[in-house]
């Protein structure tokens, strides 16, 4: 009796053992489990922070970089600028500069209803040459103010375009449509560019806050075809008109034309600035 007894407490503590043995071993594999999940789900997230922030896009080898905590910020600049310029003839579509010879420009609308000049006038295909043999007087970039500005001259530039005007010049009637031809000689623009900075994808990125721009020519030469519907000899007074007065009607149109001038180069800067960020276009010195 005592035998049997004794028996069965053997054969009890092995069962229980053999228990204990099977549920350390689904404890151990629930575990692995776990850490497999884990390791999966980091994996997981990982390959999706890649996707969500793609790298940015390198800016071009031609491009000389400069460092905006450089003492020679604004050598570098100059230099850089005019390392460009036997580029232009083509464009930089790198750059988001179209090609300069012609400069082509689908539209231009001018309408002015004050002082001496009533006029609504549109130009269409409008090509200008000569804008690739500038002179570039200065360049600055002041990083701390997010400033920049540039002082350019171009000797001769040619405008060839179809025009449509409907209005007045001091008093006198005007009306065309046909094609316009206008020689500007030594044109030079001072332009200041204030930016600001903001984040996107993690990257800080610059946009325009502000373009002011001021300019002076030398002289002006214009010839509008088939003014008064096909009228020679009344066209030719006129344009003989508008080229003996070109300084005074100059000065009339001068806030339209630096209105025209600040959209222009606001659409290329801003391409310009969306593409690349601010440490790709002027990093600091690595250290």
């Amino acid at each position: 009796m005592r035998n049997c007894k004794s028996g069965r407490i053997r054969n009890q503590n092995s069962h229980n053992t053999i228990g204990a043995s099977e549920k350390r071993r689904q404890q151990i594999e629930m575990e692995q489990k776990w850490l497999i999940t884990i390791v999966l789900i980091g994996l997981m997230l990982q390959a999706t922070q890649t996707i969500a922030a793609p790298s940015l896009k390198p800016l071009p080898a031609f491009v000389k970089v400069c460092h905006r905590d450089s003492p020679d910020l604004n050598t570098c600049a100059r230099e850089s600028f005019e390392s460009l310029k036997p580029r232009l003839m083509n464009g930089i579509p790198e750059l988001f500069i179209p090609p300069m010879e012609p400069l082509t420009v689908p539209e231009i609308k001018m309408d002015q209803d004050s002082g001496a000049i009533f006029l609504h006038s549109t130009y269409r295909n409008v090509k200008i040459t000569g804008m690739s043999r500038h002179k570039l007087n200065d360049l600055k970039i002041d990083p701390s103010q997010l400033k920049f500005m540039v002082s350019m001259t171009f000797p001769k530039l040619h405008l060839d375009s179809e025009y449509n005007m409907k209005g007045k010049i001091m008093m006198m009637p005007l009306l065309g449509d046909g094609q316009c031809f206008v020689d500007l000689t030594n044109l030079t623009m001072y332009t200041e560019m204030f930016g600001e900075e903001y984040t996107k994808d993690g990257a800080i990125f610059l946009k325009i806050k502000d373009i002011k721009v001021k300019y002076e020519l030398q002289s002006v030469h214009m010839q509008l075809d088939n003014l008064f519907n096909g009228d020679k000899a009344l066209g030719q007074r006129m344009n003989d008109f508008i080229n003996e007065n070109w300084k005074s009607l100059a000065e009339e149109v001068r806030p339209l034309m630096t209105n025209v001038l600040v959209d222009i180069l606001r659409a290329s800067v801003d391409k310009l600035f969306k593409a690349f960020s601010y440490d790709q276009l002027l990093p600091k010195m690595k250290i």
